[in-house]
């Protein structure tokens, strides 16, 4: 899930600069006389070279080839809009467009690299095959994570990868687990249906909250701590009053399973991605977080929507799912701004 500082250990999806503005600052008259020429004739000179590298594509020597593939890789992202042109026109020599495409991959591809490797969770008593982490959560301030899985939840150091304690064993396991803004406490959903309040400083259980039927796969605190929202597997989306468990409301007409949740910086909307029900497509919906109603549903993605996530002014949600697709949306209209398209499986 991409929600705030809670995310999936499938898979992560790094996005920025959603609403991709260019911001030009003016200095001095004189700064302005001396630096302009320099920075424009720059800029010519890096498109001509670009052209005349991707002319190089297609010539007759291997070596002249390659160079050209290795200059414009090393010129960066300026030289992705030139290559992916010529990778897709299929007029072009399919020679040619394949070291283009070549080269625009190695462009676009961020290379993470690990830092270091936490501990494994291992499987849970009632189902050996399921033993895998399932959803980890960052604290406010950076500095620890807390991951579930089938066995129980696991709170880390960041900065030396030590576990510092282990918690919260059952025989059900975790699906979902977010922190409250205090940095102490934590919400886990549960397969069986029950929704978790611990402190982690202690390992100590602080709530069980009853109301699911079935796997809690979503779950957040809203941004006084005051409240937890849960989204299951019974499609259904309910609000909890922390400091005593009780249910405060029931979203109405949820109709899928739910999958993700994601509550908008200003806190008045929730968001929501499903499962996909008779080959029906992926939806996301916004709710009105004081009715617990639909303010809108957002169709687009052709699978089961994995994860969801506002952008920090509240103007855009992203969303990723099994069709291979993350799509950016438009939160006033609900229309889909963009769909990136790339990845080769499932994102997460």
């Amino acid at each position: 899930m991409l929600t705030g500082k809670h995310l999936p250990v499938q898979g992560m999806v790094l996005l920025a600069a959603l609403s991709g503005g260019l911001v030009l600052f003016a200095g001095s008259d004189a700064t302005k006389d001396k630096g302009d020429k320099p920075e424009k004739a720059n800029l010519a000179a890096d498109t001509e070279d670009i052209d005349k590298l991707v002319v190089q594509l297609g010539a007759a020597s291997y070596q002249e080839r390659e160079e050209a593939v290795r200059r414009l890789i090393a010129i960066g992202p300026p030289a992705l809009g030139a290559l992916r042109r010529i990778a897709d026109d299929k007029r072009a020599d399919p020679d040619v467009r394949l070291r283009a495409a070549r080269a625009a991959f190695a462009i676009a591809t961020v290379k993470i690299e690990m830092v270091r490797r936490f501990g494994a969770h291992t499987s849970g008593p009632q189902d050996p095959s399921f033993r895998r982490a399932t959803r980890v959560a960052l604290s406010p301030d950076g500095k620890h994570a807390v991951t579930t899985g089938a066995d129980n939840i696991r709170y880390w150091d960041l900065a030396s990868g030590k576990q510092i304690r282990a918690f919260g064993g059952t025989a059900q396991g975790y699906r979902s687990v977010s922190f409250a803004p205090d940095g102490r406490t934590i919400a886990a959903g549960g397969r069986r249906g029950n929704v978790y309040l611990f402190d982690v400083h202690m390992g100590k259980l602080l709530q069980e909250m009853k109301g699911h039927t079935q796997e809690v796969w979503g779950v957040l605190f809203t941004a006084d701590g005051k409240q937890v929202v849960s989204g299951s597997w019974d499609r259904s989306i309910r609000v909890w009053d922390a400091a005593t468990g009780k249910p405060v409301r029931s979203f109405k007409g949820v109709g899928n399973p739910v999958r993700c949740l994601a509550l908008s910086p200003d806190g008045k909307l929730l968001a929501d991605g499903h499962f996909v029900a008779n080959n029906r497509q992926g939806v996301v919906r916004l709710w009105d977080m004081e009715k617990g109603t639909q303010v809108r549903a957002m169709k687009g993605h052709e699978a089961d929507v994995t994860s969801v996530a506002f952008s920090a002014d509240g103007h855009f949600l992203v969303s990723s799912s099994f069709d291979q697709t993350v799509r950016i949306w438009r939160v006033a209209e609900g229309k889909e701004v963009k769909c990136l398209k790339g990845h080769t499986a499932h994102v997460e």
